[in-house]
């Protein structure tokens, strides 16, 4: 499968990589990167030290967007750790390709129509960009998997809403409004595919990528000074979700987001009429996390 990973790393952006990056199924054509969990230099600096760890760095990383559509980003340092991680990667002399996210998302689903899928882990900045720009791009991509939305639970930043939709709502309502082939896994899904803190299985940190993993839990379980009791798998979700679908179940909507106000981030959907969404609703949750873990230790 080839594909392009939009992403803001990010502890559970990293895991998700890992994931990517030890799947025989997936052809990684490129890393684009947001700004959101962290400022975009620390986002773009994170992807490029962990693909020469992992010893691909033949991989490009593509910049993008330093803006939402409108406002201004929220970051998550505290969740996440200085720089945007809990570990600090070694430095790698490696920098960012020529050219920027939005042109290379673009330019590469138009050479291949209906071949590239597109995993948005972070803001859809970038993403909604490329639509606004060409709007042949909502049918030249294969599918969009999207970490996002609440699924109907509560929100991770306010009662309402979901960090990544929060962070640019206004981007979130042009990629689900744009008619592309959208399957949305939220805050529902991720909830139920997560990692108990005395887990021991997930520690035992036999390969390069399962270290990595196992040093990113325990320092972001140690960073909530003993508050923090479950680490929810959202990013690495779409991976699994993209490589086992029969493990979820998705209903087709029509989703809304709401830009202003209280509710601000807040996803209304309409499964009355179907739509170009389709909403994950349940999933599998103790296949998905073996398969998930599986993938770390590559």
């Amino acid at each position: 499968m080839k594909c392009i990973i939009d992403t803001d790393p990010g502890a559970d952006d990293v895991l998700a990589l890992i994931m990517a990056l030890n799947s025989p199924e997936l052809e990684i054509l490129a890393l684009t990167t947001v700004e959101g969990n962290a400022r975009l230099e620390h986002t773009t600096a994170n992807a490029l030290r962990l693909l020469a760890y992992m010893g691909r760095s033949d991989i490009p990383v593509y910049e993008g967007e330093s803006m939402p559509l409108e406002g201004e980003f929220h970051h998550a340092y505290e969740v996440h750790g200085t720089d945007g991680l809990t570990v600090r990667l070694p430095d790698t002399e490696v920098v960012p390709a020529d050219g920027n996210a939005v042109d290379f998302i673009i330019e590469t689903a138009l050479a291949s129509p209906g071949e590239v899928t597109l995993f948005a882990l972070g803001p859809l900045t970038n993403v909604a960009r490329a639509l606004i720009r060409e709007e042949r791009l909502k049918d030249a991509l294969k599918r969009v998997y999207v970490m996002g939305g609440t699924g109907g639970s509560s929100g991770n930043v306010t009662p309402y809403a979901e960090f990544n939709i929060y962070d640019d709502p206004h981007a979130s309502n042009v990629v689900f409004g744009s008619g592309a082939p959208v399957t949305l896994l939220g805050l529902n899904i991720t909830r139920q595919t997560s990692i108990a803190r005395d887990d021991e299985n997930w520690f035992t940190g036999e390969t390069p990528g399962e270290r990595l993993a196992a040093r990113i839990l325990e320092n972001w379980f140690e960073l909530g000074q003993g508050e923090r009791r479950r680490f929810s798998m959202h990013d690495p979700v779409t991976i699994m979700a993209s490589l086992r679908p029969e493990l979820i179940r998705t209903q087709a909507a029509t989703l809304t987001v709401e830009t202003k106000g209280e509710h601000v981030g807040e996803i209304t959907a309409d499964y009355a009429n179907g739509g170009s969404v389709d909403v994950a609703v349940e999933v599998g949750s103790e296949e998905a996390l073996a398969f998930m873990r599986g993938l770390l230790r590559g």
